[in-house]
């Protein structure tokens, strides 16, 4: 009995293998116009070779005189999108920026621009680029976000009133503690209960700076007030004051005299973090080591603990959000898992870099690398951190 065959007919028998594979590999595609009017967001398309705009309904909608069309030159298609621009009433510098860099990046090997935010007229309009090889173009997305800025700076306003609301009260504290630290300066119970009472008060300050950090989208440059100031001093003050609260633990400076340019207020919410975190994860007392050396031509500045360590897998981890080792050792120390994210932030803001080294068991290292200002980089995130 003949075996029946499984097999399905051949559905090219007869025809030459050339024109088999040319069926089967040529793709179907779509014309450019049709997928920018079928697109559901305001797009339009861009096609460098041709000079040939394409837009769709929903992006005349916000900006009529955005209409699809053919230009001889380059540059024509340059003056019409800055003549669009301006009578929707963009902010040409803005526009200026995004068009050169758009024109820079037409012809690259791998194009790319990150997303670009334009005001025009009362809208924020949000633009996403993707490029195409094939033919050479781009297509951009525009995402309306007015309602989203919108909120952002009236959470902002919201929290620098609350900042203003909490600190105001948390100074009285701290200052009329250390009057009375002063006046009870002979009766050691009083003077440790006011001691206890104004450490706990420079806890929550720096709790509150933490959180409202936390809040920020942008961490950048920007927010940071520069200075130059010699950076011994500022780490004698800061060590003094650990020396003084912090009785179980000794904390020693051992710093050249450099001097750098940053935000003080900044590298002290920094150092406070770092610091605190190394008395908080030496629970049996030790020392804590303040210091300024040199790698090649970069300032280093370190926070060194002799404590519980941090296991080795843990490390790439330590700077991530809300992320707390998972240790015995650690298990029953309380934390919000934020505190080295902000540090995080505030280091690269200045263009900086951070590293942590431990051995478990034996202590951490925290460096802090004080690159020369003119590498100052932007970080954007939408995380920090607080130190308990």
């Amino acid at each position: 009995m003949k075996r029946k065959s499984f097999y399905p007919a051949r559905r090219y028998h007869g025809r030459s293998t050339a024109k088999r594979m040319h069926r089967l590999h040529v793709p179907h595609t779509l014309p450019i116009h049709s997928i920018v009017e079928e697109a559901q967001d305001a797009v339009c398309y861009i096609d460098f070779t041709r000079n040939h705009l394409y837009t769709n309904d929903e992006l005349r909608a916000i900006c009529p005189s955005m209409v699809s069309q053919r230009f001889s030159r380059s540059e024509d298609m340059t003056r019409f999108f800055y003549h669009a621009f301006e009578r929707n009433g963009a902010d040409m510098t803005d526009v200026t920026v995004f068009w050169d860099e758009l024109m820079t990046n037409r012809y690259g090997c791998c194009p790319s621009m990150e997303a670009k935010s334009l005001r025009i007229g009362e809208r924020t309009m949000q633009v996403i680029v993707n490029f195409t090889h094939t033919p050479r173009g781009a297509f951009l997305m525009w995402r309306d976000i007015t309602d989203a800025v919108r909120f952002e700076e009236q959470k902002d306003a919201f929290l620098a009133e609350l900042s203003h609301e909490f600190r105001s009260p948390l100074t009285a504290i701290n200052g009329y503690a250390e009057l009375l630290m002063y006046q009870h300066h002979d009766d050691d119970k009083t003077h440790g209960m006011l001691t206890l009472v104004k450490r706990e008060a420079e806890r929550l300050e720096r709790l509150v700076d933490n959180f409202l950090d936390y809040q920020r989208v942008n961490y950048s440059e920007d927010i940071l007030t520069l200075s130059t100031f010699k950076l011994t001093p500022v780490l004698e003050d800061l060590v003094a004051h650990y020396q003084a609260t912090s009785p179980n633990h000794d904390v020693v400076l051992s710093a050249s005299d450099v001097s750098i340019e940053a935000d003080q207020e900044k590298l002290l919410q920094l150092l406070h973090n770092l610091i605190g975190n190394a008395i908080k994860y030496s629970p049996e007392g030790g020392t804590v080591t303040v210091e300024v050396g040199s790698e090649g031509d970069t300032n280093v500045l370190s926070v060194r603990d002799t404590g519980i360590g941090i296991p080795s897998d843990a490390i790439p981890y330590v700077f991530d959000e809300y992320y707390r080792v998972n240790s015995d050792a650690h298990r029953p120390i309380k934390g919000t898992g934020l505190g080295l994210r902000i540090c995080k932030r505030i280091a690269e803001a200045h263009g900086w870099g951070i590293h942590a080294d431990s051995v478990y068991g034996e202590g951490t290292t925290f460096s802090i690398y004080l690159y020369a200002h003119s590498t100052t980089s932007t970080t954007l995130l939408t995380e920090q951190e607080m130190t308990d």
